[in-house]
């Protein structure tokens, strides 16, 4: 078996739809299994797979367990040489894995690699990123390129690559589509449950790193990716979940008495972007104002925890 592909679904079955249906010419040549894991959906979900696509291997998660513990469900039970990690809310363009898969094989140092990803207007979106560093966000509230997000610094901790971007070595890739190589798998170990959504593909990333392993953007592949969309939006969980894992990433790797300093740093960098885009006609800057203030006033927050939405199966 050269590719398993493993996507963990929760509520997105008309998405999940068009994921699948856009693998077979995207994996063309290739040995391929489908494993998706349902995180208790109520949309049809598991009606639809069984209908439409009955070569895909469906795991019933019983709850909504997020993305890595979900994710640890199926690797276990994969067979192939790589493993792909895709969300429901991408569609592969024809040739666009064969041609990652492809890639791997060229470059024998990399653990894991990622696409170029393009939204639903086929516009370069975030798809790889650098490790949070406490100056980024000490640069954020100092430099003003920064604060109105320009510039070349604006743009170290998650990238948007240009169509023109060749491949290279990056710190990570978005896990909206991580290709693993299946010894890298075994060496790094399984996605850390810990962090129920977000920041589980970096925590991989930076262990496969710490291994020895290459993390590379492939800017040879080109996927679809409806940002979001999989995650959903219940309220202010995805916020919160987001500073959650964010902290828990700097505690693991970084040092836990290093969170408080990246509080402070992210207060006063989304504090003075939300101030300075409230202080700029337009709805559109009071909207982005909004938003920013929401991050700001999180770093206030000592306990996080959201409660997931449909979360059971503990």
């Amino acid at each position: 078996m050269d590719l398993s592909i493993v996507i963990v679904n929760w509520n997105t079955c008309g998405l999940l739809r068009d994921c699948l249906a856009s693998l077979p010419a995207a994996t063309a040549g290739l040995a391929t299994e489908i494993l998706v894991v349902d995180n208790a959906s109520q949309d049809g979900t598991a009606a639809m797979i069984g209908r439409d696509f009955p070569h895909v291997r469906l795991l019933e998660a019983g709850g909504n367990l997020g993305f890595a513990r979900a994710n640890n469900l199926a690797l276990p039970r994969t067979t192939g040489d790589m493993v792909l990690l895709l969300n429901p809310d991408t569609v592969c363009p024809p040739g666009s894995l064969t041609r990652l898969f492809a890639f791997m094989h060229r470059h024998p140092g990399a653990g894991a690699a990622g696409p170029r990803l393009v939204d639903a207007e086929d516009r370069p979106t975030l798809s790889f990123g650098f490790f949070p560093r406490l100056r980024d966000h000490w640069l954020g509230f100092l430099d003003p390129r920064r604060l109105w997000l320009r510039g070349p610094l604006a743009r170290r901790i998650v990238v948007a690559p240009s169509r023109s971007e060749p491949s290279h070595p990056v710190d990570y890739v978005v896990g909206a589509c991580l290709l693993m190589r299946r010894h890298a798998l075994d060496r790094v170990g399984p996605l850390d449950e810990r962090f129920f959504l977000y920041f589980e593909e970096t925590d991989w990333c930076y262990r496969a790193r710490a291994a020895g392993l290459e993390v590379w953007f492939c800017g040879e592949a080109e996927i679809r990716h409806l940002e979001g969309a999989a995650a959903g939006t219940v309220g202010g969980f995805s916020a919160r979940q987001f500073q959650l894992s964010y902290r828990l990433f700097v505690a693991k790797h970084y040092g836990k008495w290093r969170v408080g300093w990246y509080r402070l740093a992210q207060f006063l960098e989304f504090g003075g972007k939300a101030l300075l885009r409230r202080l700029t006609p337009g709805e559109h800057n009071r909207e982005r104002a909004r938003g920013l203030w929401l991050k700001a006033r999180l770093q206030l927050v000592n306990d996080l925890r959201p409660e997931p939405p449909g979360r059971t199966g503990q």
